[in-house]
């Protein structure tokens, strides 16, 4: 009996909201349009965190997986550990210690990296060298061939399902043949079976590892790859045995650093495990095999979706609480009926979260319209990332929905049910949070103070990312051709292409600078180790660059075989306070060579403006050219264009050629680290302050209603339009302004926190401030101005007919 009166108790709830809903129709469309468009946002959060979070969790036995990580004294604060670790390393562990039952390895350096930047698209496909122990710790498959012998022969390799279909007309192709760049012909093995889930290491075909030493030999890969000094091309996994604490292997490991590096002066490296259920998302490390987010990604993308649910929530408890005089007699004859507290309660919040379930409805809808541009951002094509659409997500994200139907209520609920009968018949509007400032009054506070935090900090994004473009890096970027030289010869492409007029000079490069890619080593002075970062050129790259030489000289097709020019900064970081005492000097770089300065040039940005000017050299090495910066003559450019292509036909005929101008190369970068921030944070500034202006809207609507037999009265005692436009407007505009005296000052604060990790950055000026401020005191107070207007100008004699 008292389960079908609490059924029919419940299903008088749902009926009256029901109703209630249905006749405040503008209160119903300002939450349920907010509250839409919010959970549209978090639940794209929460779908791309879902696919985050699924990576190997297809594999059965990732419980005893374990990622050899190490760490260095030499490595960035924010950077927790590096992902890789020596290649020696496994075998040692396994040969000398107990507790790991099969370890398996990656090596970089098989076809291009994982991540889709500086890739040779005559190279056709991505992967790594690999044991052939790997198939059976990741649990793939094979649709072809035999996972115990594909990759035991040299120049063998597996390839996956999509890359075979890709690559081969045939439905089989074990025994055929691909080239690999420079790396040589590979005999394909074996075809994977496609896997159900997604992993942290991505791949189109996996090498075998046999084939490293003949690669060393010939120079292809570095000489010291296979050496305990190398601790950047390896990643390492381990199985440990049933019972086996990760804190008892870490203990060996460390007996095993101390071993190799105990004696070393100028190197260090500290080991430790990370499970792959942790890698993705996990903490910030560096020189990571495939795509993830970092935790504090999850952090930011958390705290965004609470900004902006936030927000909408904002607008249900303020326009529930302004409504309170309507429903004030409804509370109070409940309560004379024999209402409780509890059933109170209940009504509004189940009015609460039917209003949340409709906006969930929609939202579904809207995810379906945003998920194509939320794929189309850099960093979602990058990182790979996805919207996990399962049933069990969609579940998650109606009980998030619930659960901010619940919170957005509870606030006016509780309030509604806690006042007495006899002053819920009486005026509410005199409750007060904050000393004397009104709970309702508080939340457009707070409202149009975060809008005018996210207006400033999109415009100050935007001007970091227009900063980065536009500033002079030290070096003559406009009018160079950046060509991929893809294996080709770099003096044979060069001497070809100074033949057509429209090109003015010619320069070798390891890569672009100030695009994202830095190399860097160290080096010993006086038997004090530093760090150097370094750039792989040719003779001609000081002056086709416009660099300026401060001392000594640069190289020369003669003088260049273990000569270094470095920058103002590496000059002082050695100890040479003037330029010309460090012409001469030797420094000895990691692998144990002298290199003797021959010159010293002026300080220029040869990485980002991130970053803060390091000490930096230009070495001369040709074996690791990867580009060509071709200036043209700016008044002939497409003419330049076809005299590139041509002179790749005549060097290259059978390779694709790969060519774009240098600005554009750095504006990519600047776009990739600050172009999806501003599209992200922009889109969700205009919506709170949708948001914040629809609830604003309602509170002017309300406000201006219960007061509209006051201006009908002041009206017809003379009072002009204009009058009563500023009596109705001023209090609004009040808020409007403390929203802009707390706003200003925090949003200084907190912006000027996170920009301080960036070298070169903007300054937060009043410019910036009154831009945002601005913005949204013009949108409030046309809000406001508007529905005050159409207050004023309501004919007396309509309301007041019944006095």
């Amino acid at each position: 009996m008292t389960k079908l009166k609490n059924v029919i108790m419940f299903y008088n709830y749902f009926k009256i909201s029901i109703r209630n809903i249905r006749k405040h129709k503008l209160f119903s469309f300002i939450n349920v349009f907010g509250l839409s468009f919010s959970l549209s946002i978090c639940l794209i959060i929460i779908m791309l965190l879902a696919d985050q979070f699924s990576y190997d969790r297809f594999n059965t036995e990732a419980d005893g997986i374990y990622r050899i990580n190490h760490t260095r004294s030499d490595l960035d604060a924010i950077v927790e550990g590096m992902a890789t670790s020596p290649m020696p390393l496994a075998e040692e562990l396994a040969r000398k210690y107990t507790g790991v039952s099969s370890y398996t390895r990656l090596t970089r350096g098989f076809g291009n990296g994982w991540v889709k930047l500086m890739q040779d698209v005559n190279i056709p496909l991505s992967g790594f060298f690999a044991d052939p122990s790997f198939f059976n710790m990741f649990q793939y498959e094979f649709e072809y061939g035999n996972s115990e012998t594909a990759l035991l022969e040299p120049y063998s390799v597996v390839l996956s399902k999509e890359t075979a279909e890709k690559l081969f007309n045939k439905e089989n192709p074990v025994g055929e043949t691909i080239i690999v760049g420079e790396l040589g012909s590979y005999k394909v093995t074996g075809v994977l079976k496609r896997i159900e889930g997604k992993s942290h290491i991505k791949f189109d075909g996996l090498a075998s590892m046999a084939t490293l030493e003949s690669l060393v030999k010939k120079e292809t890969l570095p000489e010291n790859l296979m050496s305990w000094r190398n601790r950047s091309w390896t990643w390492t996994y381990v199985k440990l045995e049933e019972n086996i604490e990760p804190e008892t292997i870490e203990k060996n490991l460390a007996i095993i650093s101390d071993e190799q590096y105990g004696a070393m002066d100028d190197m260090d490296a500290e080991f430790y495990l990370q499970n792959i259920r942790a890698i993705s998302p996990g903490p910030m490390i560096g020189n990571q095999i495939g795509p993830g987010i970092p935790m504090i990604f999850v952090y930011f993308l958390a705290g965004m979706a609470i900004v902006v649910i936030v927000s909408s929530c904002f607008n249900y408890t303020n326009l529930s609480i302004a409504r309170s005089l309507n429903r004030a007699r409804e509370v109070g004859i409940r309560k004379v009926f024999g209402a409780v507290r509890f059933q109170i309660l209940m009504q509004f919040l189940t009015e609460s979260i039917i209003i949340s379930v409709l906006a969930f409805v929609f939202s579904l809808g809207i995810v379906q319209l945003m998920e194509p541009i939320f794929l189309d951002l850099n960093f979602s094509q990058l990182l790979d990332w996805n919207l996990n659409q399962s049933l069990e997500v969609y579940l998650i994200c109606l009980a998030f929905s619930i659960a901010v139907g619940f919170l957005a209520g509870i606030v006016p609920a509780s309030f509604h049910s806690s006042v007495r009968a006899l002053q819920a018949l009486k005026n509410l509007s005199g409750v007060k949070v904050f000393s004397k400032l009104g709970l309702r009054n508080a939340l457009i506070v707070a409202q149009f103070g975060l809008s005018v935090f996210l207006v400033i900090t999109v415009k100050l994004i935007y001007d970091q990312m227009n900063f980065m473009v536009d500033s002079d890096y030290g070096f003559e970027a406009d009018n160079i051709v950046v060509v991929k030289l893809n294996n080709t010869d770099s003096n044979q492409l060069k001497h070809e292409l100074l033949t057509y007029p429209e090109i003015r000079s010619v320069s070798a490069a390891g890569f672009v600078p100030a695009s994202g890619s830095s190399t860097s080593t160290t080096v010993l002075i006086d038997k004090v180790e530093k760090e150097l970062q370094y750039f792989e050129v040719d003779e001609d790259y000081v002056e086709n660059m416009g660099l300026t030489l401060v001392a000594g000289s640069s190289f020369t097709k003669d003088i260049n075989q273990r000569k270094l020019v470095i920058n103002e900064e590496a000059s002082t970081s050695f100890g040479y306070p003037h330029p010309l005492d460090a012409i001469g000097q030797i420094v000895v770089l990691e692998d144990s060579i002298s290199y003797e300065v021959i010159g010293v040039m002026k300080n220029y940005n040869h990485e980002t403006f991130l970053s803060s000017i390091k000490p930096m050299a230009l070495i001369y090495n040709p074996k690791e050219f990867g580009i060509l910066q071709v200036r043209v003559n700016s008044s002939s450019y497409e003419q330049a264009i076809e005299s590139i292509e041509t002179a790749w036909e005549k060097v290259n005929p059978d390779l694709k050629i790969e060519y774009k101008l240098m600005s554009d190369e750095i504006a990519f970068f600047a776009d990739l680290m600050f172009g999806d921030l501003t599209k992200i944070v922009s889109f969700i500034s205009f919506l709170a302050i949708i948001i914040a202006c629809l609830g604003l809207m309602g509170m002017v609507v309300f406000s201006t209603q219960s007061r509209l037999k006051e201006v009908s009265i002041r009206k017809v005692l003379g009072a002009s339009n204009q009058a009563l436009i500023f009596i109705l407007s001023k209090g609004f505009a009040k808020l409007l302004l403390l929203a802009v005296i707390i706003s200003v000052p925090l949003t200084w604060v907190i912006n000027n926190s996170w920009m301080n990790f960036i070298a070169f950055r903007v300054e937060i000026g009043a410019g910036v401030m009154l831009f945002g401020v601005a913005i949204v005191a013009v949108l409030g107070l046309i809000v406001v101005g508007s529905q005050t207007w159409q207050a004023a100008n309501t004919n007396p004699s309509k309301v007041l007919r019944d006095e």
